[in-house]
């Protein structure tokens, strides 16, 4: 047996131990695993017909699911959804591909994501998006010198995700060059790669394995003031309460009036008409006929139930500050069985030790989630052994797509609290 020295047995033990903490390490996180995507043959009739609705041989994915909407696949009725929402507004709006990937990458620099960053960049580069404008909104540079579009989508973004509100002005001009139905669609691409970001890049920690690098953090403005309660602004419509004034069923297509009719009927919570918020989308049919099915599972088709689906939202409006969705859904939530108690602690920002699992979880996880914007290992283990596979990934879209409400309708829109209505989340 030829000898072997000391230093080559140690070099020896040493890969060994480092080879079995990595494999700890890397075990210790189910996402590892899960970031393998779903394969097609192991999803049923109906799920495999989305799956084929996208990896076909005249789609930008014909040659499978990349993991960020891949991941989506978990939860194959969610799936069923989401993926056709994401197509139309990654590839069937009628806003031109500068605009696009101008309005991605907007979303992918306020998030920080560097997937998002890295591939879109290289996106716009190929279509012809100057090194100059991209360093602009690396950088948030001034505007000057840029032609009047670009100008006005980096400016549309730095308002709905900076400030959390496009303002009047850029509103106004965003109508007059992209019309009401082109403003709807950007408002919901720009939330859409922001729903993105959250339930699949975040959730499954698709970032912690990318080959781009960090981004520096954007300069930050001051918080902008919060106006007077009483105080409505003079774009906003009297009987909408919004910018733009309610869509009428009688306005629409024959494709329209079935998107509208599927949500307004006595089998819904719609049957007097849609509210503001989710009726805002109705100013591009096509985006509706996609996004208010998408919502509707959300919020009523998940199998985790009234009581945590309420929770869930409210944990969201609360992460945000968001007034109009804490202040329609604390006294649904109540309805929906949740404890005084429980809606106190999140309100208030309380700690949920001593709560219920499923409570505490859902609490944590949205903290974390829509807070961090970084769920640990321990939170998603946690999550996937107490609700499953599905039911995370539905936890995780649900919270993601009241982030998607608010950025795409509310903030777009300027949605106003409806008259006499007390708010209900204390607020600075």
């Amino acid at each position: 047996m030829p000898r072997v020295s000391c230093r080559a047995l140690v070099l020896v033990a040493v890969v060994l131990v480092a080879g079995k903490v990595w494999a700890q390490g890397t075990a210790a996180d189910p996402r590892v695993r899960l970031r393998e995507g779903v394969k097609r043959e192991d999803l049923d009739a109906e799920a495999q017909k989305t799956y084929d609705f996208v990896v076909n041989s005249t789609s930008p994915h014909r040659t499978g699911l990349p993991a960020p909407i891949g991941m989506w696949m978990w939860s194959p009725r969610m799936a069923d959804h989401i993926l056709p929402t994401y197509m139309y507004l990654r590839f069937g709006t009628q806003l031109d591909i500068r605009t696009k990937e101008l309005a991605i990458l907007m979303a992918a620099r306020y998030d920080g994501s560097r997937v998002q960053w890295g591939t879109h960049g290289e996106n716009a580069r190929d279509v012809g998006v100057e090194q100059r404008v991209i360093d602009i909104m690396a950088n948030g540079s001034p505007l000057d010198g840029l032609a009047d579009k670009d100008a006005l989508v980096i400016r549309f973004g730095r308002e709905l995700f900076g400030d959390k509100r496009v303002g009047s002005e850029t509103f106004a001009r965003a109508i007059t060059l992209f019309g009401r139905k082109g403003v709807t669609d950007l408002a919901g691409l720009m939330a859409f790669y922001e729903f993105l970001y959250l339930s699949s890049n975040v959730t499954f920690d698709l970032e912690s394995s990318t080959k781009w690098p960090a981004l520096a953090p954007l300069p930050v403005a001051s918080p902008p003031r919060r106006r007077a309660l009483s105080s409505v602004p003079a774009d906003i419509n009297p009987e909408s309460r919004a910018r733009l004034p309610r869509v009428r069923r009688e306005d629409l297509d024959a494709d329209g009036r079935k998107t509208y009719d599927a949500i307004v009927n006595p089998k819904t919570p719609y049957r007097d008409g849609l509210p503001s918020p989710i009726g805002m989308w109705m100013h591009s049919p096509e985006m509706a006929q996609h996004v208010l099915p998408a919502y509707m599972y959300l919020r009523f088709g998940n199998q985790l139930g009234t009581r945590l689906t309420e929770l869930a939202i409210l944990v969201t409006a609360r992460e945000l500050d968001i007034q109009y969705q804490w202040t329609s859904h604390e006294p649904v939530a109540l309805k929906a069985g949740l404890e005084p108690a429980i809606i106190d602690i999140v309100k208030n920002r309380k700690s949920p030790a001593g709560l219920g699992e499923k409570d505490a979880l859902v609490i944590r996880f949205g903290h974390e989630l829509v807070g961090d914007r970084r769920v640990s290992a321990g939170t998603f283990t946690q999550a996937l052994d107490v609700f499953g596979t599905r039911n995370v990934t539905d936890l995780a879209g649900l919270m993601a797509f009241y982030e998607f409400l608010y950025l795409s309708s509310n903030a777009t829109f300027d949605i106003q609290m409806p008259p006499g209505q007390k708010p209900l989340l204390p607020l600075p």
